[in-house]
């Protein structure tokens, strides 16, 4: 039996706006940048085996469940509206809900298992978020959580740019209430993603929404690409020649902290 779903219905902040603007905008081209997306999304759903309900929180344009035939309904939820259309155009027969991760609109204890992939290192409040989750799902359902991690983007501080730090794995799972939640599996990855040139490198930071201006507590990218300094083409001719320094025989590196986290509802 599906949840009663209530769309529209969470008032957003001006960084939740901000967010959910960078995102939308992002929609249409975000498939084309997201193979860490990818990457991480394989290894959440080869330790899945979901039923019944399943909410994806921070779906962007969505993910395939098709695998998993013990699945009643998929509700997709994300704060950016554009990345909805997209789940409904690549899988028509998932429940859209445009709402806030630390606000979800659905009835108490009628969600069986939740899954969310690189989606909450942009949730200024993780605490809230979780609390929001517990509220929705059943007890002893599964929460299969991916999130970029302190340590990510070295890359980036290589090349002269600029990002803050995101939350470390123990930060991350400090934000759990003990009498809530058990914590299965707990553990950091370094994913990395290469590319043939530095504007590939540097687009797929921008394509999935992420370039966005936040202070410090969201943990966020801060600083875009476009406020680095780079005046004209001498100032990229000499960005080129030290992404060179760093080329791999893959490519130009872009690596990742993953934290991965199994958690139940006590």
């Amino acid at each position: 039996m599906r949840p009663e779903v209530v769309s529209d219905g969470v008032k957003h902040n001006m960084k939740a706006s901000i967010v959910a603007e960078r995102f939308s905008a992002a929609a249409t081209t975000y498939a084309q940048h997201n193979s860490l997306q990818k990457m991480s999304a394989q290894k959440l759903l080869n330790e899945m085996a979901p039923s019944g309900v399943l909410l994806d929180i921070g779906c962007g344009p969505g993910t395939d469940f098709s695998d998993f035939t013990h699945l009643d309904n998929v509700i997709a939820l994300d704060i950016a509206q554009g990345m909805l259309e997209q789940v409904s155009s690549q899988f028509p027969s998932y429940q859209i809900l445009c709402a806030d991760a630390k606000a979800i609109p659905l009835p108490a204890n009628t969600v069986d298992a939740v899954y969310s992939n690189l989606a909450l290192q942009w949730c200024d409040d993780l605490k809230q978020s979780f609390s929001s989750t517990a509220s929705v799902l059943k007890s002893g359902g599964d929460y299969h959580l991916a999130m970029v991690a302190e340590g990510s983007l070295p890359e980036l501080t290589a090349l002269g740019f600029r990002a803050n730090a995101f939350r470390g794995l123990s930060d991350i799972v400090s934000q759990f209430d003990p009498e809530v939640w058990l914590i299965k599996v707990a553990k950091l990855e370094a994913n990395t993603v290469y590319f043939d040139d530095l504007k590939a490198l540097l687009y797929s930071i921008k394509g999935v929404g992420a370039s966005i201006n936040a202070d410090a507590s969201a943990s966020n990218l801060s600083q875009s690409v476009s406020n680095q300094g780079i005046r004209g083409r001498g100032d990229w001719l000499k960005l080129l020649e030290k992404a060179e320094s760093i080329r791999q025989e893959k490519g130009l590196p872009l690596t990742y902290q993953i934290a991965r986290l199994h958690i139940e509802k006590r």
